[in-house]
């Protein structure tokens, strides 16, 4: 069973089995990465409130013979979402990580990519949004804005240059 230590956005997570989770992260060493983590809906568990959506954690992953990878070790250092967050602010960001979910398939190294994910969630919690509700998270708003420029400058970082429908294809 290797083991790996790096730093790591939480991104999503999915509810599995009776009390696990399967999280994808966006690590600074491995890119993004799938990881379960066991009995984390468990009221006692320690890992939980570490592992929350939009959190840079220190994580510690092991692989077992079938090749998963589990979370062994998760410690929470920054926090995007804070108690006062608003729910566009919440939407702004879930939109973010969708997006990013989407367009990487496979876990490879990317320094610029992940300097370029944690400078513009640090920006986006910056960010003011109106008091409307999520789904009118519109492009004429600010958010609306800054989420068009966040996958515009993603996918030209991957190498689409500014074709974000020829990236969207490439990626279904």
């Amino acid at each position: 069973m290797a083991t790996y230590q790096t730093n790591a956005i939480v991104l999503k997570r999915e509810d599995i089995f009776e009390a696990d989770r399967i999280y994808s992260l966006y690590t600074e060493d491995f890119g993004q990465v799938k990881a379960i983590a066991g009995s984390v809906r468990k009221i006692n568990a320690k890992l939980s409130g570490h592992l929350e959506p939009f959190n840079i954690v220190w994580v510690e992953l092991a692989t077992k013979k079938n090749g998963d990878l589990f979370i062994t070790t998760a410690l929470s250092y920054q926090k995007f979402l804070s108690q006062n967050t608003l729910p566009a602010q919440a939407a702004l960001f879930a939109k973010m990580a969708d997006f990013t979910c989407f367009m990487l398939k496979g876990s490879q190294k990317d320094e610029m990519l992940w300097s370029y994910i944690l400078e513009s969630f640090s920006k986006a919690d910056k960010i003011e949004v109106d008091n409307d509700p999520p789904e009118r998270l519109a492009s004429s708003s600010r958010a609306g804005e800054f989420l068009n420029a966040y996958k515009s400058d993603f996918i030209k970082i991957m190498g689409f240059g500014d074709n974000l429908e020829e990236a969207l294809w490439y990626n279904y």
